[in-house]
C-alpha cells in the first residue's frame, strides 16, 4: 500500500501535529491541572466533565474536513479510475461524518437528561462512545489518506527527477557525439539541439 518512498519520521511529525497535539494535549492540560491538591478538588472529573456530551465530535469534524480537502487533492494526482472512484466514495465518508458530527454534537449538547450511567457528565452513553469511535475513524483515516497522498507526490516527484535526468543526459550525449563529428564548427551542435 504504502511505497518505500514514504517518509516515515515526516509522517510520525504529522501525526503528531494533526492528530495528537489538538486531540490529546486540551486533555492532558485537563489532567495536569487536576495533580496539584490546590485544584484537584476544581478538575476533579474534568477530563469526562469535557468531552462527556459528545465534544469529541468537534475534533472529528475538522479531521473529516481536512481529510475531504486531502482527498480533493488526492482525486487531481490519480489516473487510475478505480482510486478516482475510492476517493470519491472516502470523500463522501468524510462528509457524511461531518454531517453526522454536527448532530450528534447536537443532540449530545442538549440531552439534559438524568444521566443513565451513573457519572453525572455523560447524559448519554451511546452519544459518548460515538464520539470516542468516530474520532478514531476519523483519526485513522486522516492519517491513511496523508500517507497515500504522500507516496503518490513522492513517486511523481521521483519520476519527474528520473525524466529530466534522462533528458538531460540526452542532450550531453547529442551534444558529445555532435562536437566529436564537428571539431571546426562547434555552433551547429547547439542550432541542431535547441
Amino acid at each position: 500500500m504504502f511505497s518505500p518512498n514514504l517518509d516515515w519520521w515526516a509522517l510520525a511529525a504529522w501525526v503528531g501535529i494533526n492528530i495528537l497535539v489538538p486531540v490529546l494535549l486540551p486533555l492532558l492540560v485537563l489532567w495536569l491541572f487536576s495533580i496539584p491538591s490546590v485544584t484537584a478538588t476544581l478538575a476533579a472529573g474534568s477530563i469526562i466533565k469535557s468531552i462527556g456530551k459528545g465534544e469529541l465530535f468537534w475534533a472529528a469534524m475538522g479531521m473529516a474536513a481536512a481529510t475531504c480537502y486531502e482527498l480533493f487533492a488526492l482525486q487531481k494526482v490519480v489516473t487510475d479510475p478505480n482510486g478516482n472512484g475510492i476517493a470519491w466514495f472516502v470523500f463522501c465518508i468524510h462528509l457524511g461524518i461531518i454531517l453526522g458530527s454536527a448532530i450528534m454534537v447536537g443532540v449530545g449538547s442538549l440531552n439534559n437528561s438524568t444521566p443513565a450511567t451513573g457519572n453525572p457528565h455523560i447524559p448519554d452513553r451511546k452519544v459518548f462512545r460515538a464520539s470516542i469511535g468516530t474520532l478514531i475513524f476519523t483519526a485513522m483515516s486522516y492519517t491513511v489518506v496523508h500517507a497515500v497522498l504522500g507516496t503518490i507526490e513522492s513517486s511523481m516527484k521521483d519520476e519527474a527527477i528520473k525524466t529530466a535526468k534522462q533528458e538531460k543526459d540526452d542532450i550531453m550525449r547529442k551534444l558529445g557525439h555532435c562536437l566529436a563529428n564537428n571539431r571546426k564548427d562547434g555552433t551547429r551542435c547547439l542550432e541542431a539541439i535547441k
